[in-house]
């Protein structure tokens, strides 16, 4: 008689391994590198993970381990006649140049900025009426605006923000073309590279010069035939630069492909993921992050941790996940020419950000804690600055441009940013001697 009654066995359940460790004499190419015999930081490497897409990718992984482990559901299926992969090497550029205080940068990137939005006028005029674009032109104003964010980039930084509803569409260009070179930099891309990035940025909307400006500047919700209309943009964008030899291919790709998806949901073409490059990728993100944060003709400012929240939450789907966390890892939590709210209650606007402590950028205090208006007054909250009570000053929480009668395109504020009144705080303090 038995006892017991006999355990029926389960089948099992076969678990398909998606990481393995490889020697990395086996790599080749198409493999996706998840994870490093080291930690990441250790090594030059621009993303923590990434596909070999060259000979030159192996190698480089081969000089700096023993082992690796590959992903071998994100393998890349290399095929060079039918699919454009990313470009990006995975190796960051060292640069050893001696960041100058914004007071003395500050007047030249103003210079720069205004020459290029005289040029960028010139660039969509000459697309509305169908002639070919001075491409030199474009390519000084990006090699000069890239100089001076070398220099400070807390600068060109600043001037990103000052876009009106009326100026929108030129100076958004303008803008992501900043923006996508400082986060080049921050990769560590050479500057050949970052300037592409710059051109592509610039370049990214001149579509929407074929655009109905009734449509374009509708204030209100788009009717279905009207945003069909609007979708149209990237191809108009496309069809006015791939004429001209002497502008990169690879703008010619992000005019064409920045409204795409990695999840294939995108448009115009409904790319798949792996035929979107490197460079589109960044400016899908940059033109996302830019447009969400910028006050438009149907849609007031929202705050960076919003324009945050969207890239994360679409991250993966939309936008390049490995180049969302480094972009939000670059800007910082409170971006320059971000309105906060301090600890106190007082309001106050970033001058510029901290290269290590990014939640102690420098600020100018505009709003006491009642939120009236007050005289202007600097901090520098990665040095030990208190309040009235003895308590370290930090900074609350994010809030939108606009907020408290503040808006950073206001030209009275902007005179905050004058070199004398700047120099009055010092950006780099004297080192302690410990000693």
């Amino acid at each position: 008689m038995k006892l017991f009654r006999t355990k029926r066995k389960r089948p099992e359940v076969a678990e398909i391994p998606t990481k393995r460790r490889l020697h990395v004499s086996h790599l080749v190419l198409g493999m996706y590198i998840c994870e490093l015999d080291r930690p990441w930081r250790q090594t030059d490497f621009l993303f923590q993970g990434f596909p070999l897409l060259k000979l030159e990718h192996i190698q480089a992984v081969r000089e700096r381990c023993d082992y690796v482990f590959v992903d071998d559901t994100r393998r890349v299926m290399i095929d060079q006649g039918q699919m454009i992969v990313p470009s990006a090497t995975p190796l960051r550029v060292t640069r050893k140049m001696a960041r100058i205080p914004l007071s003395l940068e500050v007047e030249e990137a103003r210079e720069a900025y205004i020459s290029s939005t005289l040029v960028l006028d010139q660039v969509l005029l000459d697309v509305q009426q169908g002639r070919a674009i001075d491409t030199k032109a474009c390519q000084a104003l990006v090699k000069r605006n890239l100089e001076s964010m070398l220099r400070n980039e807390s600068a060109m930084l600043w001037l990103t923000r000052l876009k009106t509803q009326d100026l929108y569409t030129s100076l958004h260009c303008l803008s992501v073309s900043i923006l996508a070179m400082g986060f080049g930099t921050h990769l560590g891309l050479a500057d050949d590279k970052i300037e592409l990035l710059g051109i592509a940025g610039l370049l990214h909307d001149v579509g929407k010069m074929k655009i109905d400006p009734a449509i374009l500047n509708k204030p209100g919700k788009l009717t279905e035939e009207e945003f069909q209309h609007i979708k149209l943009h990237p191809t108009f964008g496309f069809q006015a630069l791939c004429s001209q030899e002497d502008i990169p291919a690879a703008a010619v790709h992000a005019a064409h492909g920045h409204h795409e998806r990695l999840d294939g949901k995108g448009y115009p073409q409904g790319l798949d993921q792996y035929q979107i490059p490197f460079v589109t990728r960044v400016i899908t993100i940059v033109d996302a992050f830019d447009a969400i944060t910028s006050h438009r003709a149907y849609d007031d400012a929202r705050p960076i941790q919003t324009a945050y929240d969207v890239l994360r939450s679409s991250a993966g789907q939309q936008f390049d996940e490995a180049l969302v966390h480094e972009f939000i890892r670059w800007l910082g939590v409170f971006p320059v020419g971000t309105l906060v709210e301090l600890h106190t209650g007082e309001v106050g606007l970033v001058l510029e950000k901290h290269a290590q402590l990014h939640l102690r950028p420098k600020v100018v205090v505009l709003r006491d804690a009642n939120k009236m208006p007050c005289e202007p007054r600097y901090l520098d909250l990665s040095q030990l600055t208190v309040d009235a009570d003895g308590t370290p000053y930090r900074i609350s929480s994010g809030i939108p441009d606009g907020s408290h009668g503040l808006f950073i395109a206001d030209p009275q504020l902007q005179a905050i940013l004058h070199p004398e009144l700047l120099a009055v705080f010092e950006l780099e303090p004297e080192p302690v001697d410990d000693c």
